[in-house]
C-alpha cells in the first residue's frame, strides 16, 4: 500500500516554550502512515525560510518521499499555540497560511495515480479538485469540526472520512454516520477527544475508548489515530484490532511534544 498526504503543512509555534514543531494534517497523516509501515509521500508547498527547512528535514528524517514537494519564495504556514503546563489545553494565537495554498497541476494528478490512497483536509483548499483526484485514486479527507452541510458536498468523492466531535451526542454521531454511509464512504472516524472515537467500516460500527496516557502534548493525537486506523483497516486488519492499535498509538503520541516531534528552539519573538 502507498499513501500520499496532499495539501497543508505548517509549523506549530509554541509561544510559552519558544519551540517550533512541524505539522499540518496532510503532513501528519503521511508521517503516521510511514510509522505504521506504509510507503508514504507528501505533496505540498513550503516556504523559502527556516520553517520550510524544518518541515522538509523532518519529513526526510521520517522516510517520506518528497518528489513533488515545492519550495516557493515566502513564509511557510504557521500556527501559534499557547499551551498549559499539562499539555491538555491550548489556545490558538496568530496563524497564517503563508505559501501553503496551491492547486494541483497535471503532473501532480498523474503522480497521485500511482498511490492507493491520497489524504487531504478542509484546510488544504483543494475541494474543487477532488473529483479529478478521485478519477485516479481513492481519497481520505479530514473535516475536523466543520459542519455536516459542508461535508455533504465532499463525501461522495471519499473512501475514508474523519470528523472531530469532542462533545457530540448520539444523534449528531448518527447523522454523520448516515450521511457518510449514504454517500458510499467505506471508513468513517469520529474522534471524541479524550473519550475515544466512533468508527464505522462497511456498516460495522464500533466505539473505541481512549487508551490511558500520560499526556505531555495532545496536539495531533487525532491525526495519529485517523492515520493508523486507516492504514490498518485498509491493509486487511480486523476493525476491533485496528481500532485498539490506533488508540494505543494515539496515546503514545500524547507523550511527544508537537504533532510528531522534531522540534527546535527559537530565540526570536514568536507572534502571539
Amino acid at each position: 500500500m502507498r499513501v500520499c498526504g496532499v495539501g497543508d503543512n505548517v509549523v506549530d509555534r509554541y509561544f510559552n516554550q519558544r519551540l517550533v514543531f512541524p505539522g499540518g494534517n496532510a503532513v501528519n497523516f503521511a508521517v503516521h502512515a510511514r510509522r505504521s509501515g506504509i510507503s508514504a509521500s507528501y505533496l505540498g508547498v513550503i516556504g523559502s525560510d527556516s520553517d520550510g527547512d524544518l518541515v522538509r528535514s523532518s519529513l526526510l528524517a521520517e522516510g517520506i518521499e518528497l518528489a513533488r514537494l515545492r519550495v516557493k519564495e515566502g513564509p511557510t504556514a504557521f500556527a501559534t499555540v499557547h499551551m498549559d503546563d499539562n499539555g491538555n489545553n491550548r489556545v490558538w494565537g496568530l496563524c497564517h497560511k503563508g505559501v501553503s495554498l496551491f492547486q494541483l497541476d497535471g503532473e501532480d494528478l498523474e503522480y497521485l495515480a500511482g498511490f492507493d490512497l491520497v489524504h487531504t483536509s478542509e484546510t488544504s483548499g483543494l475541494d474543487g479538485q477532488l473529483a479529478a483526484v478521485r478519477e485516479r485514486v481513492a481519497i481520505s479527507f479530514d473535516f475536523s469540526d466543520l459542519d455536516l452541510e459542508y461535508a455533504k458536498g465532499i463525501l461522495p468523492h471519499l473512501k475514508v472520512a474523519a470528523f472531530s466531535r469532542s462533545n457530540a451526542g448520539q444523534d449528531e454521531v448518527n447523522a454523520i454516520l448516515d450521511a457518510a454511509q449514504s454517500a458510499g464512504v467505506e471508513l468513517v472516524t469520529i474522534t471524541h477527544g479524550a473519550r475515544g472515537a466512533t468508527i464505522c467500516h462497511k456498516g460495522q460500527i464500533l466505539f473505541v475508548p481512549s487508551f490511558p496516557a500520560v499526556a505531555i502534548d495532545t496536539l495531533g493525537a487525532g491525526d495519529a489515530f485517523v492515520s493508523r486506523l486507516a492504514c490498518r483497516v485498509l491493509t486487511g486488519v480486523q476493525l476491533a484490532e485496528a481500532a485498539s492499535d490506533a488508540a494505543q498509538y494515539s496515546a503514545l503520541m500524547c507523550g511527544t511534544r508537537g504533532a510528531f516531534g522534531h522540534g527546535r528552539s527559537i530565540l526570536n519573538e514568536i507572534p502571539a
